[in-house]
C-alpha cells in the first residue's frame, strides 16, 4: 500500500504563464497527498475522460476501525470499463453502508460534527454516476478546507490525446506554466515536451504527516476522511502547510 515518494524537482525555463495546474482522476475520499496537490495548484483537472480502472482508488478508499484499516467501496456495474465519466454506481444500498460505517469508527472522533453533515447530505441523495460523486465530495471538502483553486474536468477541454501529449495538451489549454505531478507519472511524462511549450515541470515530494487517530498505533495513508474527523478542518490544513514544509 506505501505510495512513492521522490524529491521534488522542476524545468529552470522562462514559463508561459504564473499558473500551476495539476491533474488527477477523480478518486473517492482520497488521501491527504491529494489535497496536497490542489492546495499546490491555481487549476486542477479532474481526467475524467481517461479509463476506468477496476478495483482502484477511483471507487474505493481506506478507513481506520479497532482491528486496522478497511475499505469504503462504491459498487459500480459489473465490467465497467471506458471513461471514467461513464462509470455508474451499481445500487444504492452501499450509501447506508458507508454511512453506517463512518458513525461506528468515528462518531466517536473528537471532530467527527464538523464535517459529518457532509456525508449525511451526500448518502441522501441518490447518484447514478460515480464521477459525479467523487467530484461532489472533493469539491465540498476543499472548499471547506478553504483551498483556492479553480476546478475543469478534462472533458470539457476537447483533447484527444492521451498519456504524457494529453497532460501537455492541458497544460497548453489552461495556459499553465507550470505542472505540478505526482511521482507515479514520472515513467511517462515527456520533459522534453513540457520544455518545448514553455511549461515547469514539478514533482510532488513530502513525508506523510502524523497526526492524533483513535485506536492504537498510525496507520498514513488513508483517506483525508480520518484526518477530518480527528483533527477538523484547522487540523487537517495544518497537516497539509506542513507537507509543503517538507517540500511539496
Amino acid at each position: 500500500m506505501s505510495r512513492s515518494r521522490s524529491q521534488s524537482e522542476s524545468v529552470a525555463l522562462d514559463c508561459r504563464s504564473d499558473v500551476t495546474v495539476a491533474a488527477h482522476q477523480p478518486n473517492y475520499l482520497p488521501w491527504l497527498g491529494y489535497f496536497h496537490k490542489i492546495r499546490a495548484s491555481d487549476v486542477f483537472v479532474f481526467l475524467d475522460d481517461v479509463e476506468y480502472t477496476s478495483g482502484s482508488w477511483i471507487n474505493r478508499n481506506r478507513i481506520k476501525t479497532p482491528d486496522g484499516w478497511t475499505w469504503l467501496t462504491v459498487p459500480v456495474r459489473g465490467g465497467s470499463s471506458g471513461p471514467i465519466a461513464d462509470v455508474t454506481i451499481a445500487d444504492e444500498d452501499w450509501c447506508e453502508t458507508h454511512r453506517k460505517s463512518l458513525q461506528q469508527n468515528y462518531g466517536n472522533a473528537a471532530r467527527f460534527d464538523t464535517v459529518a453533515d457532509l456525508f449525511e447530505e451526500t448518502y441522501a441523495r441518490t447518484r447514478d454516476s460515480l464521477c459525479e460523486l467523487n467530484v461532489h465530495l472533493v469539491r465540498e471538502i476543499a472548499n471547506r478546507l478553504d483551498l483556492e483553486c479553480r476546478f475543469v474536468r478534462s472533458s470539457s477541454l476537447g483533447i484527444d490525446a492521451t498519456k504524457a501529449d494529453r497532460i501537455v495538451d492541458i497544460c497548453s489549454e489552461l495556459d499553465a506554466g507550470r505542472y505540478f505531478s505526482g511521482t507515479g507519472a514520472r515513467s511517462y511524462l515527456d520533459q522534453s515536451r513540457f520544455e518545448a511549450n514553455e511549461v515547469a515541470l514539478t514533482y510532488q515530494s513530502f513525508d506523510y504527516p502524523d497526526y492524533e487517530q483513535r485506536f492504537d498505533g498510525f496507520i498514513p495513508e488513508l483517506s483525508v476522511v480520518d484526518a477530518l474527523m480527528n483533527v477538523g478542518l484547522d487540523g487537517t490544513n495544518e497537516l497539509l502547510q506542513r507537507m509543503d514544509a517538507d517540500g511539496g
